[in-house]
Order: C-alpha cells, then structure tokens, then sequence
C-alpha cells in the first residue's frame, strides 16, 4: 500500500511487534507510548545526526530513503534537505507510529515524504541517491542481509548512510546501581530476541562486505547533568519492560524498581548519564565500470 503521509489513515502491519520482519522480536514497545520515546530520542540525537547528514552531504533534489524510520523524524530532517525537488520514502513496520509521523507530517505542511509500512531486506523501488538507518542493524538478525538490501537499491555513486549503537558505552556518574542494571537488562533482552546492542563498531565492515566504497566512520554521544538525555535510561526501560519479562531477565517489579531510581538520578543535577556511543557509518555505492 502506497499513500501520501498527508493522506495515510492507516497502514498494513506485517511481521508483528517490531520494525522490521527481520527481528523476529522487536525488544522496545511501539505504538503511541513508543512514539512519544521516539520523540525525546529525536531531540537528543538530533545534534549529532544533523552533523552527520552536513558531513555526508544531502543534495537537492535527492531521492531519499529512510529505512526503519519509526517517527520519521530524520525523514523529515532528509525532506528538509531534499527540497521540492526531491522525496523521502520512509519505511517501518510499527502501523501505529506511522500514522503519528504521518500527522507530524502534515502539521508541517510537507508533500516530499511517503510512510510505507515494509521490511528492511524487501525495499520497493530503487536507484535511491540517499539512504539512512539509525538504531535499526541493533535489532536485527541479520545486519549483512538489510545492509546488502539497501546497497542493492542504490543508484551509482548514492551514499547509504547508518547509526547505531555500542551500548557499552553508556555511563553514569556518581555511580548507579540502577543504571547499571539497566544496562544489563537492555543487552541481555536484546541478545535474547537476536539483536546486538553493541554492533556500532562493526558498522564500517558492514557496509564494506555489502560492497560499498569509500567508508568512513565517526562515533557521537550525548550526555548531561539535566534534560532529555538523562530521560532516556527510564523512559527505555519502562518501554522494554514486557520484553525483558517475557525473556525472563528480569522480574516486573524490579524493572519497575529500577525505573523509579532512573528517574530519580534524572532530576538530580548533580548526577551525570551518558547515552550509549552512537556509531556513525557511511558508504557509497560503487559507480558502473569501477571495480
């Protein structure tokens, strides 16, 4: 089903919970709760995604792609540097969040970007000139499989660009029993559903085996004594509290526990939290005739 964000009123879900079929179980709950997660997340990533997309360079009149677009947050920040000239399709799984971005979509008066419901290895279309992935490779089984999908819809000389996360990375500072059992529960759950919550610096050799050129790669992290970067620790956990359950990592009422903690260290200004490393990778497709 293809429509205009400013006319989609609903959207086909396949695979189930998740944003694409190939995680068989997508560990962070979606729909209206996920949306306003996704949200606050947009707002912390946002400084280093948009120096990512300046480093790269998004040029007018591109063809973009945004897959596992959740909120379509950078699929509006793609559109933005797109034009008139140029289209975004974003592509996810999570119905629900779809339509929200859909009406963020509208609310903003863009015409430049199409939500399809898909799965990140069976991309309708091609000869895209962009395309983006953040916090997707994570959760799937296979990374090389989507990597290679993408790089397959590519026009010569387009640029796929991803981020995602080392989640060895995160910190926090005076030190947090709670956090760092929010650590584990997220690398734990995620493992279990067959994901890999530290792919970030394998990113590069990803895009490398999908046959892609002149790889580069940078790592950006938030952190703060206050605001939106120290919400994310319990916001996350709240959303994944049904998976780490189901997994048996953990019960709900030590979930629900370290939730309250979470939150409590985020209104001290006094403690530090860091996100987890974000992993910056991006390549280009090969141009026709190069070897």
């Amino acid at each position: 089903m293809r429509r205009k964000a400013s006319g989609m009123t609903a959207c086909e879900k396949r695979g189930g919970q998740g944003r694409v079929a190939v995680a068989a179980k997508y560990t962070i709950e979606g729909g209206h709760a996920g949306k306003a997660r996704l949200d606050v997340l947009a707002r912390v990533c946002a400084p280093g995604t948009i120096a990512l997309l300046d480093r790269v360079g998004i040029r007018e009149g591109a063809r973009c792609v945004d897959v596992g677009c959740g909120g379509g947050h950078v699929s509006r920040e793609l559109a933005r540097r797109a034009g008139a000239s140029g289209s975004v399709v974003g592509i996810d799984l999570d119905a629900a969040v779809l339509e929200l971005a859909s009406a963020d979509v509208s609310a903003a008066g863009m015409t430049n970007i199409e939500f399809r419901c898909g799965d990140a290895t069976q991309l309708e279309g091609s000869g895209y000139d962009v395309a983006y992935a953040r916090c997707l490779l994570s959760h799937v089984a296979d990374p090389d499989a989507v990597v290679a999908s993408i790089a397959r819809g590519m026009k010569p000389g387009g640029v796929v660009i991803v981020e995602d996360i080392d989640f060895t990375g995160c910190f926090c500072y005076p030190p947090c029993s709670a956090h760092d059992r929010y650590v584990e529960l997220y690398r734990e759950t995620v493992r279990r559903r067959g994901g890999n919550p530290d792919l970030g610096p394998a990113l590069p050799a990803c895009l490398r085996r999908a046959g892609l050129e002149d790889v580069d790669v940078a790592v950006s992290q938030a952190c703060a004594l206050q605001g939106d970067a120290k919400l994310i620790p319990p916001l996350t956990l709240e959303r994944i509290t049904d998976a780490v359950v189901g997994e048996g990592v953990a019960s709900a009422e030590e979930v629900s526990a370290a939730v309250a903690e979470l939150h409590r260290r985020a209104a001290d200004p006094t403690t530090v939290m860091g996100m987890p490393r974000v992993v910056q990778a991006w390549g280009t497709a090969p141009h026709l005739g190069s070897v």
